[in-house]
Order: structure tokens, then sequence, then C-alpha cells
């Protein structure tokens, strides 16, 4: 029998990032650029990208971010979008919902348009960025 022992940090981060932007123009052109993003990502995304962290951008996505103007995304703030996540826009505001640790992408997506931006996990946070009750409780949590 073997017995396989690794370091992985593939755990549920359960962020929630929220884009504050001063005007609903603003925020609805960075839910554009996303969605966009996202179809980048999943067009472009391979199950064996994992395997060759040193391969280079492929043209077709350097081309197609720089026709979106998207000139300081690389190529890994492009695969998050691949990853699961949701996006949802109310008024001036885009909630995004991740369970990975890597938001550059979605940081730059937001900070490009003119977001404040805050992000917190929902292990310690609720909705309305209130401390939960039950945070304490919860093993997954981290330290207190």
């Amino acid at each position: 029998m073997r017995i396989w022992n690794g370091y992985g940090s593939e755990h549920s981060m359960d962020l929630v990032l929220i884009g504050q932007f001063q005007t609903v123009t603003g925020a609805k052109a960075a839910e554009e650029r996303m969605e966009a993003l996202k179809a980048l990502a999943e067009d472009a995304w391979s199950d064996d990208d994992w395997q060759s962290p040193g391969e280079r951008m492929p043209r077709e996505l350097g081309e197609a971010l720089a026709e979106m103007k998207a000139y300081d995304m690389g190529r890994y703030d492009v695969d998050v979008f691949a990853l699961d996540h949701t996006v949802t826009r109310t008024g001036e505001a885009v909630r995004i919902w991740t369970d990975e640790s890597d938001v550059q992408g979605f940081l730059k997506a937001l900070l490009h348009y003119g977001a404040k931006v805050e992000i917190f996990s929902r292990h310690k946070w609720d909705e309305d960025t209130i401390t939960r009750t039950d945070a304490s409780t919860r093993s997954d949590s981290g330290s207190d």
C-alpha cells in the first residue's frame, strides 16, 4: 500500500470581493470586462496548463488582451476567470465570490475601472461584512 503525503492549498478560501464604483457605468464596464475575460479564459484553458507553469502566454491570448486594452493582465490573471466564481452587480457595486486565493485578475479588472475594493473571507464575516457569530467554532476558519 502506498500512502501519499503532501501539501496543498486547495481548501476553500470562500472569499468575497466587493468593488464599489462612483457610477453605475463604471460597475457595468467592470462586469462586462469580467464576462469577456471569463469567455477568453474558458477558450484558452487547458487541463494540462498547470503542468507547464513556465509556458509563455499564448499569442492568441496576448492579442485578445491587447484588443481589450487589458495591458496589465497576464496569463495567470486570466486563468483565474476559468475557475469557479460568481460575479454579480447591484447598482455601483460588483461582488465576486470565489474559493481561490489567487484574486489578482479580479483585482485588476475592478481597479481598472476605478473601484474601491474590499476583500473578506466568509469564514469570519457574513455578506454584510459583520463578524459571524459562529466564526470561532468553525474549524476551517484559521487562527483567532
